[in-house]
């Protein structure tokens, strides 16, 4: 069981070339960004709404793995998962609405799902490199998901609940403590970057010319 175990985590983990290494590793990294999203509806159906329900990691998540969203070589399925994991965490978004609060409420749903793509969208726009200075990296993914949490929050707080309450102002005063608490979910992008950098920090060999203290006499030579 042992020896399976080791020969798997090697395939994922592992390659033949440097380009194979980093093409595995960046495809777990965006498959765990797609299961991290589905997995806080999870905890919503079992901890409920009303627990702590501005804080979430969705958004985040595809900020953060959308930025880092490029191909880096392996098959033709993981460059196409690479790019459009956000459809995959989006269909969680809506297999949770439409289990837990059914269709309904199609109007909130709308602005909802398309607040999502919005998101993730403006995470892939950032184009990030995995390879940069981690600090550097935070900030930038930082302040682009506190630009999608505030786009965000004004789509489906200001525009879709004013269009609905007939009070956009209304609206715009109401959803500014629920922002504010929103932008808590920053918290989060900390530990998705430093995994990020953390699944592409691979061992290179390098050639090392070492000094040797052994002399070679006219007309001799190495063999």
């Amino acid at each position: 069981m042992l020896s399976v175990f080791v020969q798997l985590s090697n395939k994922i983990w592992y390659g033949k070339t440097l380009d194979e290494i980093l093409s595995r590793r960046f495809g777990l990294f965006v498959l765990l960004g797609t299961l991290f999203s589905a997995l806080f509806w999870a905890y919503r159906a079992i901890a409920g709404i009303e627990l702590l329900p501005n804080l979430e990691w969705v958004i985040p998540t595809l900020v953060t793995v959308g930025s880092f969203s490029l191909p880096l070589g392996g098959s033709k399925f993981w460059r196409m998962f690479n790019r459009y994991f956000g459809v995959l965490a989006l269909a969680s978004v809506i297999v949770f609405d439409l289990i837990f609060f059914g269709p309904g409420l199609w109007h909130v749903w709308l602005f909802k799902w398309s607040g999502f793509v919005f998101a993730w969208l403006l995470g892939m726009r950032s184009k990030l490199s995995m390879f940069d200075r981690y600090k550097r990296l935070l900030g930038s993914t930082l302040l682009t998901t506190a630009i999608a949490i505030l786009l965000f929050d004004f789509w489906t707080g200001v525009i879709g609940c004013g269009l609905w309450i007939g009070s956009f102002w209304l609206s715009f005063i109401g959803q500014i403590p629920f922002t504010l608490y929103h932008l808590t979910s920053l918290v989060f992008i900390p530990p998705l970057v430093a995994l990020a950098k953390l699944m592409v920090k691979v061992k290179v060999p390098v050639a090392v010319v070492a000094r040797s203290s052994i002399r070679v006499a006219s007309g001799e030579s190495w063999r």
